[in-house]
């Protein structure tokens, strides 16, 4: 995967952050998944960083997934269910003019969109991963649900203990009723993880304190994280 020599946005150097850590986790067999897979971009990393796997998506619009299914075919298994902590048909918010904002809530927006509601499967994914199946990665951005995808996917994190790519910011916590203390302290204190920031793991593994992630969250200077077992 090629990039410009100049990271022009934030979400081009995470993309580039995100892609360096795939790559430092990854062994040519390791097992990734990525959770809010939208048009695939993360699922290549994965896939050029382990070639010999097979990797898990998860993507529910149904637009994407056929995208996915058609650009990956054999290469991985895509599921068009969204991830959350309870089975169930939902009510999903799809945004038509910016698909990346779209999720099982509906989130503020930086500009105005278009949006509308279509219906949707939901699943743990420790109700999809097979227990004797040893996970590396897992990589989750899907608009404030990353909460519930932990809490649904418990089992596989605790038996894994994979690295774990997370977006967390105040909009999309907000539309799922929950903040940076609830967040922290499910994934500091009941999964067992450090947080890092996605530079301060590849370059000095210093974990942030609530303080420094709630600072974060309140000031939107970085909305993506990495977890890492204690």
């Amino acid at each position: 995967m090629r990039y410009s020599p100049v990271a022009f946005t934030k979400n081009e150097r995470y993309d580039r952050l995100t892609n360096k850590i795939i790559k430092a986790v990854c062994k040519p067999d390791s097992i990734c998944i990525d959770v809010g897979a939208n048009t695939g971009k993360i699922l290549q990393m994965m896939m050029e960083a382990a070639p010999q796997a097979a990797h898990y998506a998860f993507e529910p619009i149904p637009e994407l997934f056929q995208l996915l299914k058609r650009k990956f075919r054999s290469n991985a298994k895509v599921y068009c269910i969204a991830l959350s902590d309870k089975k169930e048909t939902s009510s999903f918010n799809l945004v038509l003019t910016d698909m990346a904002y779209s999720g099982l809530h509906k989130r503020a927006y930086d500009k105005k969109e278009k949006d509308t509601s279509i219906f949707v499967e939901t699943e743990l994914l420790d109700a999809i991963i097979p227990s004797d199946t040893k996970i590396t990665l897992i990589k989750m951005d899907v608009e404030g649900a990353e909460l519930l995808v932990m809490k649904g996917a418990a089992q596989t994190i605790q038996r894994s203990k994979p690295i774990l790519l997370f977006e967390f910011g105040k909009a999309g916590a907000e539309a799922y009723n929950y903040n940076d203390e609830i967040m922290f302290q499910f994934i500091n204190e009941t999964l067992q993880y450090n947080i890092y920031t996605l530079q301060s793991w590849l370059k000095d593994k210093i974990a942030l304190t609530q303080e420094n992630f709630s600072d974060n969250y309140n000031n939107g200077r970085e909305f993506f994280f990495v977890g890492e077992a204690k």
